[in-house]
C-alpha cells in the first residue's frame, strides 16, 4: 500500500508524500512502507526540503522501539518480520566483559540470559536486527 514516491519521496511533480503514507525504495530492503514513528519524522523533514528545492535522496534505515513493561523493552532496525528465520545471541545477565566464550546463541532454561540480539535472516544477509533487555519472565514464556 502507500503512494510510490522516487528517492525523493515524490510522488509525482511537487507532490511529495512522507511518513507512513509513502511507499518508498529501500536500497537495502527494496521498495516498502514503513508505519513508524522515526521513519515519518525523518521522511517528513526531507520531504519538506525537497519542496523546496534540496532534491535529496531518502535513505534513512528506520528503527521502532517498544517498552512492554518495567523490564522488557526493545528497539528494532531493519526488516523484523517473523516470517524470517532468526539467530539469536544471548549475554548473561551478570557478566560485566563479554568475552566470546561468555556468549551463547541457547541458553539454557535456568540461566540468567536477559541482554541480548536476534537478527532477521535469508540465507546470509541479515535484514533486521532487535537489541533488548528481556526480564526472565518474559524469556521463560515459551517454555
Amino acid at each position: 500500500g502507500g503512494y510510490v514516491v522516487n528517492a525523493e519521496l515524490e510522488a509525482r511533480s511537487n507532490l511529495f508524500v512522507a511518513g507512513d503514507a509513502a511507499c518508498f525504495y529501500d536500497p537495502v530492503l527494496g521498495r516498502r512502507r514503513v508505519e513508524h514513528h522515526d521513519h515519518a519524522v525523518v521522511s517528513g523533514k526531507l520531504a519538506g526540503q525537497n519542496m523546496t528545492g534540496a532534491s535529496q535522496p531518502y535513505h534513512h534505515q528506520s528503527m521502532f522501539w517498544s517498552d512492554l513493561g518495567p523490564n522488557v523493552g526493545y528497539e528494532a532496525i531493519g526488516l523484523v518480520d517473523s516470517s524470517l528465520p532468526t539467530v539469536g545471541i544471548w549475554a548473561h545477565k551478570d557478566t560485566v566483559t563479554r568475552s566470546e566464550s561468555e556468549i551463547k546463541s541457547e541458553p539454557g532454561a535456568h540461566e540468567k540470559y536477559e541482554q541480548g540480539i536476534v537478527f532477521y535472516m535469508d540465507k546470509s544477509k541479515v535484514w533486521g536486527f532487535l537489541p533488548g533487555t528481556y526480564s526472565a519472565r518474559f524469556l521463560s514464556l515459551d517454555r
